[in-house]
């Protein structure tokens, strides 16, 4: 099989480094490395062929012209791994460390299912060793019999959804169902992503063999009230609109109201807490919603695009 790594990286040049040298360390080698530099401004193109990175001819490195999010910088590096028709394209974020196992087991996985695979997902664990980026379980039926134990015993389990952390995804999915909504910019392109690939395509499944570390620095779901960076306060406009969006496409109101629910929950929580910033985090949470409210993005085009 042919199998491209995708790697969007931003402003973390050592850890794009230790992402890259586990990648070209995999026991199951990959044919492609397509690195995506969203206009880095720290010398990481520098920084890697300091450390010889390229001279891996496998890696083709594509510095963008401007930052346009970690959606912008998977839709590019997919694009390309699509046009060239690999099987498998394995995405990840410029923080994922994967073991040496992580793809030869995702693989294998996909070896034990009978059935159309969209995605294959890595169990992901805190530089602690704590479990994280948890995907949503697939709780859905087969003439009334419950499904999620049907894999259990080679160690996998269906899922819903995933967040780019280490997943291999069917390049045959790709092109059915198209690629991750660039202008998401950042959060939410991974769960409407992985979602589409589901409802359109096939199940997908967690893998329990394959396993990668996640350097995150907050590896924690509440991430806007643990956030000191105020340079990044801004960018969670984007998580509270990308997700009212995907309630709508994949929910509906029910969804949405549910969405409503948690920020204001979130809201009341940042109010009680010791956290910095506090009002510019309430106004970043709220100016998210409304500009969901308000449509100024049109997910109705998105229904009709691809069929949700």
């Amino acid at each position: 099989m042919n199998i491209a790594a995708v790697v969007v990286t931003y402003n973390r040049k050592v850890l794009v480094l230790e992402c890259l040298n586990a990648i070209l360390q995999q026991s199951h080698k990959v044919n492609q490395v397509f690195l995506i530099d969203n206009n880095s401004t720290d010398g990481t193109y520098e920084y890697l062929k300091e450390n010889k990175i390229f001279e891996n001819s496998n890696i083709v490195y594509k510095k963008l012209e401007k930052n346009i999010g970690g959606a912008g910088g998977f839709f590019e590096g997919m694009k390309m791994a699509r046009e060239m028709n690999f099987d498998w394209v394995w995405i990840m974020d410029d923080d994922t460390i994967p073991m040496t196992n992580c793809l030869e087991n995702l693989l294998k996985a996909n070896q034990m299912v009978n059935e159309n695979i969209s995605f294959l997902a890595s169990t992901i664990y805190s530089g602690e060793g704590r479990l994280i980026n948890v995907p949503s379980l697939d709780n859905s039926k087969v003439n009334g019999e419950e499904i999620w134990h049907k894999y259990l015993k080679y160690g996998m389990i269906p899922i819903k959804e995933a967040t780019f952390v280490s997943l291999i995804i069917n390049g045959e999915a790709m092109k059915k169902c198209g690629l991750p909504l660039r202008d998401y910019f950042i959060w939410g392109d991974d769960t409407e992503y992985t979602n589409r690939l589901t409802k359109n395509f096939g199940r997908a499944y967690l893998v329990g063999a394959s396993s990668a570390i996640h350097k995150t620095k907050i590896a924690k779901s509440n991430q806007l009230l643990y956030e000191n960076d105020i340079k990044r306060i801004k960018l969670y406009y984007y998580s509270y609109r990308n997700n009212c969006i995907n309630a709508m496409l994949y929910r509906g109101w029910k969804g949405v109201m549910k969405q409503f629910i948690k920020t204001w929950y979130m809201s009341l929580k940042i109010i009680f807490s010791k956290s910095k910033y506090k009002m510019k985090k309430i106004f970043i949470i709220h100016k998210g919603v409304c500009d969901f409210v308000l449509r100024k993005y049109d997910y109705k085009a998105i229904k009709n695009r691809f069929n949700i």
